[in-house]
């Protein structure tokens, strides 16, 4: 989807978890166009389900160990503190249909991170207009500088490149891909 036809949207909503001092993070991304996604921010309702999908494809992740309730409660209580980083939940009409997030690095590029389909969610071009959404927002708000670091053999590679990703690096047991520019 180009530019032309996204329109991004920023709204503001109220969150049960408390903000971190310094947290400058955007609360709701909305897609105006078909299909209509939107990002919302993390909250600790989402907590499980976060959990269980990771654990589901954690193969495809570089921490690949199971993750406890605890530790996901752990990982949250952490995620508040870093204004850096944002986790979002992906819905559609409603329904949670997956998560993504990206980290602001300090040499100023963006890491995507977390890129989740949830069960029912695959093959709708759900979590594609998520990706374009959210690198819309980052290269609008943050940098244009915007890749991922994705273990070799995960099949989400190709997702990444439909989406304009492309492979830069190899990096020993992952790669390196990088949007291209205009893709945002």
């Amino acid at each position: 989807m180009g530019r032309a036809a996204r329109r991004l949207l920023l709204r503001r909503r109220r969150h049960d978890r408390p903000a971190a001092p310094t947290m400058n993070r955007p609360l709701a991304l909305a897609l105006s166009t078909e299909p209509r996604v939107t990002l919302r921010a993390a909250e600790p309702r989402d907590l499980e389900d976060l959990r269980v999908w990771k654990n589901a494809n954690r193969k495809s992740f570089f921490f690949q160990s199971e993750i406890t309730p605890e530790m996901q409660k752990t990982w949250y209580a952490s995620y508040l503190l870093r204004p850096e980083d944002f986790m979002f939940i992906v819905e559609h009409k409603g329904r949670k249909v997956g998560c993504m997030g990206f980290r602001l690095q300090k040499d100023g590029s963006a890491d995507v991170y977390n890129i989740i389909v949830a069960p029912g969610g695959a093959g709708k071009g759900l979590m594609k207009a998520a990706m374009g959404l959210m690198c819309a927002h980052i290269a609008s708000h943050h940098t244009k500088d915007i890749g991922c670091l994705v273990l070799k053999g995960n099949p989400a590679v190709t997702f990444y490149e439909h989406c304009g990703f492309k492979n830069v690096a190899d990096a020993g047991d992952h790669i390196i891909l990088k949007l291209e520019e205009g893709k945002a």
